[in-house]
């Protein structure tokens, strides 16, 4: 059983921490193809407000004059440029936008640190409930045994025999649950990061005046650098004159050479530069109450966290210690008392189960705490590095 091994090996020997996990997310292929994705959206964005293309041009006529004094071919030549007016102005607009982009690759960063981090926390998690059952489950063995040898000398009779069995099959597929979780764990983290299977396990610790600290979240900066942004726009969608067009053109004609040089500066008037302002204007709007609506949701799910964090540490880890050390006692009184017959079979085999309830309990307690952080993590794109103590040994 897999069990057993775990509980033979030093869990000093597992070579990946979460910290070497961190390393190679910007270098993981999500990581890549999101930012690719970022930049790109960056580099149209940028397309979209310049207007400062070259353009060349060209005629060719035949000209039949009708008094038949002159026939023959003419051509004309054109080049021209546009030059931006508000060159300021979209230079401070593309500033935020790309400090925007800049985040936003921030964020994907830390929310793929996050998820990693509750891939981590949960896998320790699991395989600490598995050491636990693994070892429980050598107990178990055991008082089979003494059962099997019983029924033989007629101490027990057959159906107690049925009973530690059946006990035991139920913890082996308890254990099996739990491996074909820790294995689900393994392959998740692959498909994130390179990984090789195996963990060094330390107690994941935030420092939960860090974690609450709006600073501490690039979601928040990113919604501030949109505001940013879509004012930039806004000023920009008002500029009248946003380019100046200058061409030069060279003309050859029967008896002529021309040389001329022209000058066009579109004026933003009209239906359609209305309509791009008015959009402008309530992207703006609806930036601004996004980073209300984000404020005051921030503000909300962090007061429940602490609250539910409040509540499991005042009745869970102050009494965790306590139900171990009581169920560890128990099952160590009732052991020595079965082997030397002291004890009957239904009570070694109450406090075997009393034992497994307490590590489903924990297991699922600790499950839950630890998936209320991480979704916090995520939900806000906080670097779980950025906000952790030093790791521990579980």
């Amino acid at each position: 059983m897999r069990y057993l091994f775990i509980m033979l090996v030093p869990a000093l020997i597992f070579a990946d921490s979460i910290s070497t996990l961190f390393d190679r997310v910007k270098q993981s292929d999500l990581y890549k193809s999101r930012s690719e994705a970022i930049d790109a959206e960056f580099e149209q964005k940028r397309a979209s407000v310049y207007n400062d293309g070259w353009r060349v041009g060209g005629d060719l006529t035949y000209a039949d004059v009708k008094d038949g004094s002159d026939s023959g071919t003419e051509y004309s030549v054109s080049i021209g440029k546009d030059f931006m007016l508000s060159g300021s102005k979209i230079e401070a607009l593309l500033k935020e936008e790309k400090n925007y982009a800049k985040m936003l690759k921030e964020i994907e960063k830390n929310r793929i640190k996050a998820r990693l981090w509750q891939l981590y926390g949960s896998y320790c998690i699991t395989m600490k409930a598995l050491q636990a059952k693994g070892e429980l489950g050598v107990i178990y063995d055991e008082m089979n045994r003494y059962i099997d040898k019983g029924v033989r000398f007629g101490e027990f009779d057959a159906s107690k025999s049925i009973m530690a069995h059946l006990a035991l099959e139920n913890l082996n597929l308890q254990i099996s649950e739990l491996d074909s979780r820790l294995q689900e764990y393994e392959a998740q983290i692959e498909a994130i990061v390179p990984f090789d299977g195996q963990f060094e396990c330390r107690r994941l610790r935030p420092d939960f005046n860090k974690l609450f600290d709006p600073k501490y979240s690039a979601l928040w900066p990113m919604l501030e650098g949109k505001v940013t942004s879509a004012k930039k726009m806004v000023e920009l969608s008002g500029n009248r004159t946003q380019t100046l067009g200058i061409d030069g053109t060279y003309v050859d004609e029967i008896d002529t050479r021309r040389y001329v040089l022209s000058l066009s500066i579109p004026l933003a008037f009209g239906s359609k530069n209305e309509a791009e302002r008015a959009a402008a204007m309530h992207t703006f709007a609806a930036a601004r109450h996004e980073l209300e609506a984000f404020q005051k949701r921030y503000a909300q799910d962090t007061k429940a966290l602490e609250t539910r964090l409040d509540i499991y540490r005042n009745h869970v880890s102050n009494t965790e210690s306590s139900i171990k050390l009581s169920t560890d006692t128990l099952i160590s009184q009732s052991r020595m008392r079965f082997v030397a017959g002291e004890e009957s079979f239904i009570s070694m085999l109450k406090a075997a189960e009393t034992k497994l309830q307490m590590i489903e309990t924990i297991l699922d307690l600790k499950t839950k705490r630890h998936e209320a952080v991480s979704n916090y993590l995520y939900n806000y794109a906080i670097d779980p590095e950025r906000v952790s103590l030093a790791p521990s040994c579980r």
